[in-house]
C-alpha cells in the first residue's frame, strides 16, 4: 500500500468523512468481487455488502496499524459472510421452474479481437465463478482470499484461523476440484 493510501486511512480513522467516503469508493469493487466469489444471490451479496461497509464505517478508528487494513477488511468480509449463513440457514429455499436464473454480471475486459474467443473466455468465467461458488465452504473462502484478493497464504491463516499447511491444502484442493470442473466443461 502507498502513503498516500495510508494516509486516506489515517484520515478516516480520525473521522474525515470525505476521506471515508473515498476508501469506501477504492474498496467497493474488492468487497463485491470477493462476496461474488462466495455468494450466487445477488440480493444476499448486496445485504451482506452493506453490512461490511456499515462494520467498516462504524470500526474503522479501531484499526492500530493502516498497513493491515487490507488483512483487517477480508477479516470483516468473511466474517460478515459468515454471519450472514448463521443468520440463513434456516431459510427455507424455493425454486421456480419457470423462471430463468439471472446470472450477476460481471465485467471482463475483452482483449481479443475475435468475437468467438470473447464468447468462450465469458464462459469460461462463468464455468469458473460457478466452480467456486459449488465449492464447499471451506475450500471457497480461501480461494476467494487468494485468487480474488491476492493475499498471502499467511494473511488468510490469519483471517480464517487456521494453519498455514491447512491454507495451503484447502487452496490446492479448490484448485483440483475447479480445474476438474473446467475438464468437464471443455469435454461437453
Amino acid at each position: 500500500m502507498d502513503e498516500k493510501y495510508n494516509e486516506l486511512i489515517r484520515k478516516a480513522q480520525k473521522g474525515d468523512n470525505k476521506a471515508l467516503s473515498e476508501l469506501i469508493k477504492e474498496e467497493q469493487a474488492n468487497i463485491y468481487t470477493t462476496l461474488f466469489y462466495l455468494k450466487k444471490d445477488e440480493n444476499e451479496l448486496y445485504d451482506i455488502m452493506q453490512d461490511v461497509l456499515i462494520k467498516l464505517t462504524k470500526r474503522i478508528s479501531q484499526l492500530k496499524n493502516p498497513a493491515y487494513f487490507k488483512t483487517w477488511l477480508n477479516q470483516i468480509i468473511i466474517n460478515s459472510y459468515y454471519d450472514y449463513l448463521r443468520k440463513n440457514k434456516r431459510k427455507i429455499v424455493t425454486i421456480n421452474p419457470f423462471k430463468q436464473d439471472e446470472e450477476v454480471e460481471f465485467e471482463i475486459p475483452d482483449n481479443s479481437t475475435n468475437p468467438q474467443d470473447a464468447i468462450l473466455y465469458n464462459e469460461l468465467d462463468l464455468v469458473i465463478k460457478n466452480a467456486i461458488l459449488n465449492l464447499p465452504i471451506q475450500y471457497k473462502i480461501p480461494i476467494a482470499l487468494r485468487e480474488i484478493q491476492g493475499l498471502s497464504y499467511d494473511e488468510i491463516s490469519n483471517i480464517t484461523n487456521t494453519s498455514i499447511g491447512t491454507v495451503k491444502s484447502r487452496i490446492s484442493r479448490a484448485r483440483a476440484k475447479i480445474k476438474d470442473d473446467i475438464n468437464k466443461y471443455s469435454k461437453e
